[in-house]
């Protein structure tokens, strides 16, 4: 990489590492090499501190491959027959060429080309020359060449271009940094992408006599050397959390199109906004455990002092805002292409062993769980956790995010000597009625009701932790209190024999209302309302008052519906005589018939009038009923 070696590092979970170089160096150019990959990073974040001089400048190397580099170049060269492809490509060029022989004799001019036999291309092929001053082409053997010197300066430095192109590592790029003459003592520190490092936990329960158990959390942070480089004595710190970090190019120049206008107006450049997306940490809430009594093993392989007395963690936790880091306390070394573990937690927990229960993880089956308080004084990363109970192994889990303090649990295992079978119903019940405005409001519960039934094959007592997913703004009712809340979770504890059944049963209710039209009432379902208590004594009479005004406008109604039946009989009736005196004459028997009949029609007429002096009267009646349904209401009020 360089002289000036890695002394410091910091890993994240997200892909990117912040290293610090430190050192002294002597002269004026010191060049650090990158991978490819990492050349935006670099670019974004490289800091270069000297402490007895200063920094000129930084220059980096362009960002083209080997390929496009030597295209740019005059000369190209192949791997078997350099010398041929420079003397073609010399073609133009001054130069002077030394022959083999006693003599030595040598020859300038300008190169014409080469002539190649492809047999032999080497011993047969012929280098022409051209003397401008003898106006002479002397063509030369190639193997009678000697040496081959370039005295156009041009060529010089095309030649020169394409073997420093030749040099260049398709996988790295050099960026040289420009310093004062004299000693140097620097400190160059960038971010680049490195792998995230990775944390593994051991989690030792040990079963105490009363029911609550002996917990001990032991943490490994692992990382890896994917460096080109050995690590020897670096100071490392693994930080948990997750700060903003994007790409942006800067490494490939950009050169943005831009539009053909014409000189009324000027060219606006667009600028490259990235886009940066957040990732938020999880959150833990605080809850407290039950005892879950197991059988005991004796004498276990593993224990809590043993593990404890030979790993003690080298890791000094740092709060840091948003993050938390953990400080590696002594020199890391790691070879090249190698990962490292250290110990960087170790501490004893209080926790409690628990059956656990929540069909969202697993249907049929309680888990067991570890129910532990992040006391460590420690945020834990997520990482794989491997559990041993009483000195063996028991399961594995995964522990997530957590925050000092948040609790934990660690589910294992899934205990299939005990099943757990769920039913559920949903029925209304009526609350109560009263009078809104102009109708009824019916106020009804609705009940959620889970019956949860647990049968354990063990041959042992055993609690189970039942964790019921509660509904949105709903009361518990005819249900025992629960053990705890968290969120919309509410967890109950259920004692089960041996061999043995259990049952809880979870009853919600939520209170709903609907309106109703009064007069859809009947006075059966207005009894039924006063006796089952749905209504008082008071709303009971106000509502058979009503009631009764309604019973009343609907007998008005049914009058006007008749007068309105019989006044339509009329109508037909006049239709009919008026078709039949229409093709009667005014005199004779026809005459006197026409009369008969137009006397009809009179006596028609004055009924519709009485009919709808009849329907009128009726309407007045309803409207003076409904004045009195109001004024009633509006007391109710």
């Amino acid at each position: 990489m360089s002289g000036l070696p890695i002394k410091r590092m910091v890993l994240y979970k997200h892909g990117v590492g912040y290293f610090e170089r430190r050192g002294t160096f002597s002269g004026e150019m010191l060049q650090l090499s990158f991978p490819l990959a990492a050349m935006d990073d670099v670019l974004k974040s490289l800091v270069v501190i000297d402490q007895r001089g200063q920094v000129r400048n930084i220059d980096v190397a362009t960002p083209e491959d080997r390929a496009t580099l030597l295209e740019r170049g005059s000369i190209h060269l192949s791997d078997g027959r350099s010398l041929l492809d420079l003397l073609r490509d010399l073609r133009g060029r001054h130069v002077r060429l030394t022959l083999t022989g006693k003599q030595g004799e040598t020859i300038s001019g300008v190169v014409i080309g080469v002539d190649v036999e492809e047999e032999k291309p080497l011993r047969r092929a012929l280098v022409s020359l051209y003397l401008s001053e003898e106006r002479v082409v002397r063509p030369l053997p190639l193997d009678e060449v000697a040496r081959v010197e370039l005295l156009d300066d041009v060529a010089h430095n095309d030649l020169a271009f394409f073997l420093r192109a030749a040099q260049n590592d398709e996988r790295n790029r050099t960026a040289t940094v420009h310093l004062t003459p004299g000693e140097h003592d620097l400190l160059v520190g960038y971010v680049a992408p490195a792998p995230a490092w990775r944390v593994s936990y051991r989690l030792l329960c040990e079963d105490g006599d009363d029911g609550a158990a002996r917990c001990f959390l032991q943490g490994w942070g692992l990382f890896d050397n994917q460096l080109e480089e050995d690590l020897v004595d670096v100071e490392v710190t693994l930080v948990a959390g997750q700060p903003v970090s994007f790409r942006y190019r800067l490494y490939e120049p950009q050169t943005p199109e831009r539009p053909l206008i014409g000189d009324e107006s000027r060219p606006q450049p667009k600028p490259d906004v990235p886009q940066v997306r957040h990732l938020r940490a999880m959150k833990l809430m605080e809850a407290e455990g039950m005892p879950l009594m197991a059988a005991a093993i004796a004498e276990p392989a593993v224990s809590i002092e043993t593990i404890a007395e030979s790993a003690t963690p080298v890791a000094a936790g740092e709060e840091r805002g948003a993050l938390f880091a953990y400080r590696v306390t002594q020199p890391v070394s790691v070879g090249r292409g190698k990962s490292a573990m250290a110990p960087i937690i170790g501490t004893a927990l209080p926790g409690r062993r628990e059956l656990v229960y929540n069909r969202a993880r697993r249907e049929r089956h309680p888990l067991a769980a570890i129910r532990l308080a992040n006391e460590t004084g420690l945020t834990l990363e997520r990482g794989p956790v491997t559990v041993l109970i009483n000195g063996e192994y028991a399961g594995e889990s995964v522990l997530p995010f957590t925050r000092a303090g948040a609790a934990i649990n660690v589910f294992h295992a899934v205990e299939l000597g005990v099943n757990v079978s769920e039913t559920s119903s949903t029925t209304h019940k009526l609350h109560s009625i009263r009078l809104g405005d102009g109708d009824l409001i019916v106020d009804e519960y609705l009940l959620l009701v889970r019956k949860y039934g647990i049968t354990s094959a063990l041959d042992k007592p055993c609690t189970v932790i039942v964790e019921h997913p509660r509904a949105e703004a709903t009361e518990l009712v005819d249900t025992p209190p629960p053990l705890a809340e968290e969120g919309n979770l509410a967890r109950w504890e259920v004692a089960v024999p041996t061999f043995g059944k259990a049952e809880l049963v979870v009853c919600e209710r939520r209170l709903l209302s609907r309106h109703e039209e009064i007069r859809s009432l009947t006075g059966e379902r207005l009894q039924a309302l006063l006796r089952d208590q749905v209504l008082d004594e008071a709303t009971f009479q106000q509502l058979s008052g009503i009631l009764n005004l309604f019973r009343q406008i609907s007998a008005a109604e049914q009058a006007i519906a008749e007068h309105e039946r019989e006044r339509q009989r009329i109508f037909e009736r006049q239709q009919r005589l008026q078709q039949q005196i229409a093709p009667l004459r005014n005199e004779g028997e026809e005459g006197a018939l026409r009369q008969r009949y137009v006397a009809t029609l009179a006596q028609l007429e004055d009924q519709i009038e009485q009919i709808d002096a009849a329907i009128a009267e009726q309407q007045a009646l309803i409207r003076k009923l409904h004045e009195r349904i109001e004024r009633r209401l509006r007391r109710q009020k």
